[in-house]
């Protein structure tokens, strides 16, 4: 085993430890996301967050907001925090295993409360796609700030940006905000270790973070040596009893060349998301604009962006989801890519009592991108079930 790996398997042992023991010693976590340990504790259907998961609704994009914090912890004190999610995978544009089915994608997750002010959301991949897995998820929030409006996160988290880029039924992750121009690769959808303030209010959200390295537990950090660092932001009209959001994320920072020189860059992105309502689908659309002052060595300074526009509408009682998605970027170096989506989601079964819960779900894709002669196919059979009864584990 070579020292890359070694220190995988430790990172891997240590989070999962750490989950485990989260599970034993704290009285009180909640959940969210319509996971598992969240249906569990309240008892209702995912679609009181959810569109279709793991897409949220109106409701559920101010759960995620106020890191949790919008729920009661009395709810759930004795609900384990603890899931496991296990999924199959297929991807004919795969290039280690085209069109091969995988099993090796296994991770275990825990979110909710420490006490009452503080929520936690820790997600670790076991093996991610047959390989040594990774921290994808890591973070505690502060909420007894600013009359419990504000909440400061600190360790691996989500970034300013829309609910969809972190939580979404498509399989494909959007492409404007993580175009390729030069040497820089901009990753304004990346979850980052860093620190984030959100300030939360029934009608709108002010968010800010600084994140440096995205890697696992060895780089939460690593903001001395060279990397990427980026300041970025969100500011939003959004309301938990209203199906319209509208509002403006971008971000600043610098991305390390390989001469030795630094790229200084910035982007500001609108965007706008409704939910499906009265007979119309609902839309996710955003137009990026973005700058580099020098994205590789001896290029200088380039605009680039990129845009989407998302289609999609529930059926069966939100069990069914199907999306088409339109994309496109340029990258101001003669690069202009179109991108083209047909998604489908299906909840295939799902159980909630008191002492479990469990889902099994469906994803599917069919793509097209600029320059494919051939579309590819995607797939994902994912479930979820959480690990207990938190009093039971905890005599």
């Amino acid at each position: 085993m070579n020292a890359a790996m070694r220190g995988t398997v430790k990172a891997t042992v240590l989070v999962v430890s750490s989950i485990v023991a989260l599970a034993f010693v704290i009285e009180s976590m909640k959940p969210t996301q319509a996971m598992p340990p969240f249906a569990q504790a309240y008892g209702i259907n995912c679609e009181v967050c959810h569109e279709n998961i793991p897409a949220l609704n109106a409701y559920g994009r101010y759960v995620q907001r106020t890191g949790y914090a919008s729920l009661d912890p009395g709810v759930i004190h004795s609900v384990n925090p603890l899931w496991v999610q296990e999924a199959a995978t297929t991807d004919t544009q795969n290039p280690d295993f085209p069109g091969k089915l995988i099993f090796g994608n296994l991770n275990v997750q825990a979110a909710g409360y420490i006490g009452s002010d503080i929520t936690v959301h820790a997600q670790q991949w076991i093996v991610s796609g047959n390989e040594p897995g990774f921290t994808d998820t890591l973070w505690l929030t502060y909420n007894n700030l600013f009359h419990r409006d504000s909440h400061l996160t600190v360790g691996k988290y989500e970034v300013p940006a829309p609910s969809p880029f972190s939580m979404w039924f498509e399989l494909s992750a959007f492409a404007p905000p993580n175009i390729t121009v030069g040497e820089h690769v901009w990753e304004l959808q990346s979850n980052r270790w860093g620190a984030k303030l959100n300030y939360v209010r029934p009608g709108y959200i002010v968010e800010a973070g600084y994140g440096g390295p995205g890697g696992d537990l060895n780089t939460a950090f690593d903001f001395t040596t060279p990397t990427d660092k980026t300041f970025q932001y969100r500011v939003a009209y959004a309301r938990p009893d209203k199906p319209f959001e509208a509002g403006v994320y971008g971000a600043t920072g610098s991305w390390p060349l390989s001469d030795g020189t630094y790229d200084q860059y910035s982007s500001i992105t609108p965007y706008v998301e409704m939910d499906p309502q009265h007979g119309w689908p609902g839309l996710f659309a955003m137009w990026a604009t973005n700058h580099d002052n020098n994205a590789a060595p001896g290029v200088g300074p380039v605009s680039s962006g990129g845009y989407t526009v998302d289609v999609f509408e529930p059926f069966l009682e939100s069990k069914v989801m199907l999306g088409a998605r339109y994309e496109g970027t340029y990258d101001a170096l003669g690069d202009l890519n179109h991108y083209g989506y047909i998604d489908i989601g299906a909840m295939l079964s799902r159980h909630v009592a008191t002492n479990n819960a469990n889902a099994l779900m469906l994803n599917a894709e069919v793509n097209m991108v600029s320059g494919s002669t051939a579309p590819g196919w995607r797939a994902q059979l994912l479930w979820n079930t959480t690990v207990g009864n938190m009093k039971g584990l905890s005599r």
